[in-house]
């Protein structure tokens, strides 16, 4: 077996925390730290690795088989499971507490075979509460601010905004839409898994 088939895939969640600006959609963007072993100084969303304790924090079981579905895994457990991880790594790396039932499920990212860490990431949208304000919180993340999407996608186009392929897609994905409410209406109803 090659190194590279040897690296571990290991679930993740990651949340795209949106709101309704003044100019249009905006999404909040953590750059991570230029010391970190992957996606050194790339800007992300908060989210991470499922913790074994994860599965462990009560979700409400209609919930976790909604979503099980969307996945295409019917596994609620895991659903479950990840929809805690979102909620949590959201919650320590900016401060912000999401209700669960506000995950919207987007998208399913593979990391191709070849790096160094490989997760299987399932990517929500979620509105940011009224009256809280994200802020970086943790040694992984550099820097975060509000971006209005469309400049965001256009930042990432002049070479400013680093990102990976995952988190421009997703910002691509969700241009047209002028607000929190009309994005997430179009979330789709089967979520394939995207390797990249």
């Amino acid at each position: 077996m090659s190194d590279a088939a040897a690296v571990r895939i290991r679930p993740a969640a990651t949340v795209v925390l949106l709101r309704d600006g003044a100019d249009g959609l905006e999404v909040w963007l953590q750059q991570r730290a230029t010391t970190l072993a992957f996606a050194a100084g790339m800007y992300a969303f908060p989210g991470g690795a499922v913790d074994p304790d994860d599965s462990q924090t009560a979700v409400p079981n209609e919930l976790a088989l909604q979503h099980a579905q969307v996945w295409l895994d019917g596994d609620s457990a895991l659903a479950a499971a990840h929809l805690a991880a979102a909620a949590r790594e959201t919650f320590e790396e900016s401060g912000v507490r999401l209700d669960l039932t506000t995950l919207v499920p987007w998208a399913r990212w593979l990391t191709p075979p070849g790096e160094s860490r490989r997760f299987d990431a399932r990517f929500y949208i979620a509105p940011c509460p009224a009256k809280q304000a994200p802020r970086p919180l943790t040694g992984e993340v550099a820097s975060g601010d509000w971006f209005v999407l469309r400049r965001a996608v256009e930042a990432y186009g002049a070479g400013s905004l680093p990102m990976w392929p995952p988190t421009i897609s997703t910002l691509l994905e969700l241009v047209p839409f002028d607000d929190v409410a009309s994005a997430t209406l179009a979330a789709p109803e089967r979520i394939e898994v995207v390797a990249g």
